[in-house]
C-alpha cells in the first residue's frame, strides 16, 4: 500500500502538477500521513478526491510505456526488494499509472472505503464488544462475531459466525445495521434484539424497535414481543415469551411463574450450562425467583434446590437431578 501512495506521489511530481514548493511540501506531508494511517475523516476526503482526478486523467500509452501487464507484474515482484539510494522517477511514471489503470487505485483508497474486520470468540463465558458506532454486542458463550475495526460505507455489516448473541444498535437511520447469521440477515436502524444460531434454525427476538429479517425469499418485519425462527425454506413468525423478552446479558431477571425448561435454556444460553433433565413433570414446574445479573449457575441452582424439592446437581458444566 506505501508503495502505491508513493508511486502516486512522485507521479504528481514529474506530471508538474504541484509547481509551487509549497504544495509540494503540504502534498508530501499528507501522503506521509496516510501511509503511518493518522489522517483524519477531512484528509482521507482530500486524498480519495485527488486521486479520482489522477484515475481519470492519466492515460497508458503502450507504445512509449510498453505492456502494462508485464511492468506491473515486475513492479510487483520487486515490492520486497531492498530499496536502493537513486530514484528512477521514469519508473515512478510509470508505476503509478499501472498503479491507478490496474485498480491498485482501489487498494489505496481501501481505508476509506473498508477497515479491518476482527473476529470475537467466546468459550465458557459471556462477553460484550462495543463497537465503532457505539453499538453493544453481548457474546454468549461458545459464540464468534466477526465485524470491522471501522464502519465505513452505506450499511454497518457485522457477521455471526456461531452461537448466540444479544444486539443493542445505536441509531442512525442513513447507515442501517445488518448481521449475517447462516442464511439469515437480519436489517435494523437502531434496536436490541436476540439472534440464536442453531444447528437446523437461527431466529431473531425483538426486545425494542423493529427489525427486518430475511431468509430465502422471505421477509418478515419484527416489533417488540415477536420473534422469526427460518423454518425449512421460509420463516415461522411467532408471539415471544418468557425470558427471551428480555436483556438478560446484563440485567437483573426478577421471573414470576417461568417453567424449569425455560430456566435451563436461559442458563445453557447465557452460561453456557447443559443438563440431562428429560422428566417432562420435572421441566414444567414453575418458579417464581430472583436471577441477579452477576449470578453464578451455582447460586442459581442453589435457590432453585432452595424453593423446589428438587435435588439439582451441577458438575462439568451439566446440571443433574436424581
Amino acid at each position: 500500500m506505501a508503495i502505491v501512495r508513493m508511486a502516486v506521489f512522485w507521479y504528481l511530481l514529474v506530471e508538474n502538477k504541484f509547481m509551487h514548493q509549497e504544495s509540494t511540501s503540504i502534498l508530501k506531508k499528507l501522503f506521509s500521513k496516510s501511509i503511518h494511517k493518522k489522517t483524519n475523516a477531512s484528509e482521507d476526503q482530500l486524498l480519495s478526491i485527488l486521486l479520482r482526478k489522477v484515475y481519470h486523467t492519466v492515460s497508458w500509452d503502450e507504445k512509449t510505456m510498453g505492456n502494462k501487464n508485464e511492468i506491473r507484474d515486475e513492479i510487483r515482484s520487486g515490492i520486497t526488494v531492498t530499496p536502493v539510494k537513486t530514484l528512477n522517477l521514469t519508473f515512478l511514471k510509470y508505476a503509478a499509472a499501472i498503479a491507478i489503470i490496474t485498480s491498485l487505485i482501489i487498494v489505496f483508497q481501501y481505508r476509506t472505503t473498508s477497515s479491518n474486520m476482527l473476529v470475537a470468540t467466546t468459550t465458557n463465558a459471556l462477553d460484550s464488544i462495543v463497537l465503532n458506532d457505539g453499538s453493544l454486542v453481548y457474546l454468549a458463550p461458545n459464540s464468534s462475531l466477526e465485524y470491522p475495526e471501522m464502519f465505513y460505507g452505506e450499511q454497518r455489516n457485522v457477521t455471526l459466525l456461531k452461537g448466540n448473541a444479544f444486539f443493542d444498535i445505536s441509531k442512525d437511520p442513513k447507515h442501517p445495521f445488518v448481521i449475517q447469521s447462516g442464511e439469515l440477515k437480519t436489517k435494523v436502524l437502531g434496536t436490541s434484539f436476540h439472534i440464536r444460531m442453531e444447528k437446523e434454525e437461527c431466529s431473531v427476538a425483538v426486545v425494542t424497535g423493529k427489525v427486518e429479517v430475511r431468509y430465502n425469499k422471505s421477509i418478515e418485519n419484527l416489533i417488540p414481543g415477536e420473534e422469526v425462527h427460518s423454518s425449512g425454506n421460509t420463516l415461522k413468525k411467532e408471539m415471544l415469551k418468557g425470558i427471551m423478552t428480555l436483556n438478560w446479558y446484563n440485567q437483573d431477571l426478577s421471573l414470576n411463574a417461568i417453567k424449569l425448561h425455560e430456566i435451563l435454556h436461559f442458563l445453557q444460553l447465557k452460561y453456557g450450562v447443559k443438563n440431562t433433565i428429560k422428566n417432562s413433570k420435572t421441566n414444567n414446574l414453575k418458579l417464581t425467583l430472583f436471577i441477579g445479573k452477576k449470578a453464578s449457575v451455582e447460586e442459581i441452582i442453589s435457590q432453585i434446590n432452595y424453593i423446589t424439592n428438587l435435588n439439582l446437581r451441577y458438575e462439568n458444566e451439566i446440571i443433574t437431578t436424581d
